[in-house]
């Protein structure tokens, strides 16, 4: 639990320290805006869709893979299987945030901040807690056949 928590700060120090960077000018504000509003337009549908594809993926594939193999794992191993879920939603929501950060300080255009806000917003959800891991202990109890 305790790693699960650093794990979450340390994604979201990454989003501030990224943040950060763009403020005071190592992020070089703007200096994608002269290739054109073509390319603009693709960077903002890439980003789109990657938040598209991310947060709903994160969000689910999470508990899809977990609960499929709850069956053939003991206790230890169902914990190792949750912490590495855990770190791989956060990866995938660190991406679409640190990217969206990106764009939004290389293009000077807001629909990156949104989707950086989608994807920070998500990270809430995945606040791990002992409630969350006692159900996900308790679902695999529920799975496991009485002889």
């Amino acid at each position: 639990m305790r790693s699960l928590r650093v794990e979450l700060f340390v994604v979201w120090g990454i989003i501030v320290l990224t943040w950060i960077l763009g403020e005071v000018g190592v992020i070089p504000n703007g200096e994608l805006v002269a290739q054109g509003q073509q390319f603009e337009f693709y960077v903002d549908v890439a980003m789109i869709l990657l938040t598209i594809v991310c947060v709903p993926l994160a969000l689910k594939l999470f508990s899809l893979n977990t609960q499929r193999g709850l069956r053939r794992m003991d206790k230890d191993e169902a914990l190792l299987a949750y912490h590495q879920w855990s770190i791989i939603r956060l990866a995938l929501l660190l991406l679409c945030a640190e990217l969206g950060v990106l764009v939004y300080f290389l293009l000077m255009d807001d629909k990156g901040v949104y989707c950086a806000g989608i994807a920070v917003i998500t990270t809430l959800f995945c606040i791990p807690s002992e409630r969350k891991v006692k159900e996900f202990l308790s679902s695999k109890e529920e799975e496991e056949p009485i002889n």
